[in-house]
């Protein structure tokens, strides 16, 4: 390969590109925990993770229900979802992504999940994060649709690509562990009791990149060396 060519894929290398940095769907049979990406009903862009990023399914309190297989096993269902929307109390699905593996950067730009059946009107979902300084954030208040309604079920987006959800190979721009994390967030209006809310995936869609500073460094060396080239006289 060429010093011209070299740089070229460099260059490219450097350049964002969309993708589906993490993808999980819940088959299996029991109860739902957690996941890690070394299961198989993992799919993760690698090396964009530095570590296991980890998804667990956390029931809520004031008396919501934990999240079950569905019937069939490909889907994770919540009888009974929270009545309010806050960041550490609702039904939710958490997310522990971790850093960008070394010489890697990700942010991610939304977040997507598949709904299989909702038997309870009114049902939203958010995404919530904290900050750094510790501030919480919500976003979405997305509406699901009431299985035989008249909008049909399926896949529910929210964008996040104006939050600057970025993550180095040293930092996150939100707070992970048990004060942490980000949330996806189910509530409803009302406790029905028979919400039979069924998540069957979740991917989460970002860009990656190497970290600036590898192009920064070897880039101009290559630049100076072409230069060198042009510039050189001829061999007779």
């Amino acid at each position: 390969m060429t010093p011209r060519h070299l740089l070229a894929a460099l260059l490219t290398l450097g350049s964002t590109h969309a993708a589906t940095l993490l993808e999980l769907d819940f088959s299996g049979s029991g109860a739902v925990g957690s996941f890690n990406s070394t299961d198989a009903q993992f799919t993760t862009v690698d090396p964009v993770f530095a570590g296991s990023p980890v998804i667990s399914t956390i029931g809520g309190s004031a008396g919501t229900a934990s999240w079950v297989y569905d019937g069939t096993g490909t889907a994770a269902t919540n009888p009974d979802l929270h009545t309010a929307s806050t960041f550490g109390g609702p039904s939710r699905i958490d997310l522990a992504l971790g850093v960008a593996s070394t010489g890697q950067s990700y942010t991610i730009t939304s977040i997507e999940i598949d709904i299989r059946a909702s038997n309870s009107t009114g049902t939203t979902w958010e995404i919530g994060y904290r900050k750094p300084d510790t501030s919480t954030v919500l976003l979405g208040s997305q509406p699901i649709s009431v299985q035989g309604g008249t909008d049909p079920l399926g896949t529910y987006s929210i964008d996040l690509s104006g939050e600057s959800l970025t993550a180095t190979d040293s930092t996150l721009a939100w707070v992970e562990g048990g004060t942490g994390n980000l949330r996806l967030l189910f509530h409803e209006p009302t406790s029905t009791g028979n919400d039979n809310f069924q998540i069957a995936g979740i991917r989460v869609i970002g860009t990656a990149v190497p970290e600036p500073t590898l192009l920064a460094l070897v880039a101009p060396a290559l630049l100076l060396f072409l230069r060198r080239r042009r510039t050189a006289p001829p061999v007779l």
